[in-house]
């Protein structure tokens, strides 16, 4: 029998540890200490014009729930739009990326499976200090953690 140490609870509005990641506000609602890192919940809101790289997960499937806007969607060769109300699957190994290509932000719910380490993943890559992103230091956190970042394909 597998004992559980959590206890449970709720998350109100306004709660949870908030990050600024890459210009993404993301706040996290339920960690790996809530969940023994069997799970990380974090709610995400995207301005418009921003996006996330292509890039591919060794560790975690991703489930979002999109609450506000619109997301273009890149899942392996499949491209889409996801709207509120709709659930995106990115399951690990297949490269995915998302783009909000609206005129107001977007707001989603993302599940990560298993959450073991994306709370130090968030909190190194807020640690970047503002301006132009150093492509190579995102490159290398993501790689730290299991992710790879799909670069443009030079001509």
């Amino acid at each position: 029998m597998q004992s559980m140490t959590t206890t449970g609870g709720v998350v109100r509005q306004g709660e949870g540890k908030q990050f600024n990641v890459l210009g993404h506000a993301i706040t996290a609602l339920f960690t790996q200490h809530t969940t023994e890192g069997n799970y990380y919940v974090f709610e995400l809101i995207t301005p418009p014009g921003l996006s996330l790289p292509p890039h591919v997960h060794e560790r975690e499937d991703e489930l979002i729930y999109v609450l506000e806007g619109e997301l273009e969607v890149m899942l392996g060769d499949q491209q889409f739009v996801a709207k509120a109300g709709d659930r995106i699957f990115f399951p690990r190994f297949v490269p995915h990326g998302f783009q909000n290509a609206g005129s107001k932000a977007v707001k989603a719910i993302f599940t990560v499976v298993p959450g073991g380490s994306f709370e130090e993943f968030f909190e190194k890559l807020a640690a970047l200090p503002p301006g132009e992103p150093d492509m190579a230091r995102i490159v290398e956190i993501f790689a730290e953690h299991g992710m790879t970042i799909l670069m443009p394909q030079q001509s």
